[in-house]
């Protein structure tokens, strides 16, 4: 399966109370301020404007809350260094993690060299993602199995454990909004960091976790989605079809279809389509309108059926494919007038 790198540079955050919720109009600026794990997100419903994200960094951990409502796929990868925790704090069972479903007790657990799935419903929501240095949770030998264990990826903990963690993650998210202040000095941050590490030692070290199971193997699963995800990244500027996938994946079309509607929550089919229409908006925002049209960019994707495409497209980001070639021109334009102009101001003209 494509390799997503775990390095991450993070957007400077200095103090709790400097913007502690942030709305974003698009899903990349939203996937882009994530400091819990590195994400390649792609929407699969409208986009929508419902994008909201709180964070807050202590001295030795950073935590984060989220709240999106758009149907969405997002492949990721731990941040190096540390351990990442996902955990669904409303409408859990919209959630798929690598092909399982979340149920009120289940979470996320990953370190460095492993990878995920998140598939997510349309469906109001929210989550909290942690991120905890490795020299955070080392014991005396500098190892974190006493913490961490063997767990890693998707897991389910007692009923009380989880119930516990997420009420101490939403009294904090309750201070961060109402009342940030009390985490300006690095007494509060210092206690709120402990409060926390604590309750995450208490929830990961939770003796005999509720193993998930499913029905049918997990393996034969991730081998058809690691396939045919392998022939999409080599295949990456291509139109793709179905049956493309099907015959690298080695499987039926029909069973690529249970292995994406299990793994994803789509059908291949909507998952080429929604590819698609994110490798056309890339395009389109980078392009320059003077030299190029939708058209061209369209086609360059196997797209011939331009007014479909340009229906889909509006739904799925809420703008025409027009407007985003235009919109960023404008936006380049503007960056190269300011630019122009400090050059002019330092020169002294």
């Amino acid at each position: 399966m494509r390799t997503i790198h775990s390095e991450c540079v993070c957007p400077a955050f200095e103090r709790p109370d400097q913007m502690p919720k942030q709305t974003f109009s698009s899903f990349e600026a939203f996937f882009d301020a994530f400091r819990f794990a590195n994400m390649r997100p792609m929407v699969l419903g409208p986009a929508g404007e419902n994008w909201a994200l709180s964070t807050l960094l202590l001295s030795n951990l950073s935590i984060q809350w989220g709240q999106a409502e758009a149907k969405a796929v997002v492949e990721g990868a731990p941040r190096a260094g540390g351990v990442s925790i996902f955990l669904p704090t409303r409408t859990a069972a919209a959630w798929c993690c690598n092909g399982r479903q979340f149920e009120e007790n289940s979470l996320m657990v990953d370190v460095p060299g492993a990878d995920f799935c998140l598939a997510a419903a349309a469906a109001p929501r929210s989550w909290c993602g942690l991120y905890i240095p490795s020299a955070v949770l080392e014991d005396a030998n500098g190892d974190v199995t006493g913490t961490v264990g063997s767990k890693r990826g998707f897991l389910q903990v007692s009923a009380q454990r989880i119930t516990r963690f997420r009420a101490v993650v939403g009294q904090l998210e309750a201070i961060v909004h109402d009342r940030p202040k009390v985490l300006e000095s690095a007494a509060g941050q210092r206690a709120a960091g402990q409060k926390l590490l604590r309750e995450v030692r208490s929830l990961l070290a939770a003796p005999n976790p509720v193993e998930f199971t499913a029905g049918r193997p997990v393996v034969p699963l991730r081998e058809i989605i690691h396939k045919a995800m392998d022939f999409v990244e080599q295949h990456d500027l291509e139109f793709l079809s179905v049956e493309q996938l099907a015959r690298a994946a080695g499987v039926s079309e029909r069973t690529l279809r249970e292995a994406f509607v299990r793994y994803f929550g789509v059908p291949p089919v909507q998952y080429l389509n929604r590819r698609t229409l994110h490798q056309v908006r890339k395009a389109l925002k980078s392009a320059d309108p003077t030299v190029t049209t939708v058209t061209e960019i369209a086609t360059h994707f196997g797209v011939w059926q331009f007014g479909r495409m340009a229906r889909d497209y509006r739904l799925l980001f809420g703008e025409l494919p027009s407007e985003t070639l235009h919109r960023n021109a404008q936006a380049g334009a503007g960056m190269r007038a300011v630019k122009g102009y400090t050059d002019a101001f330092f020169r002294g003209a």
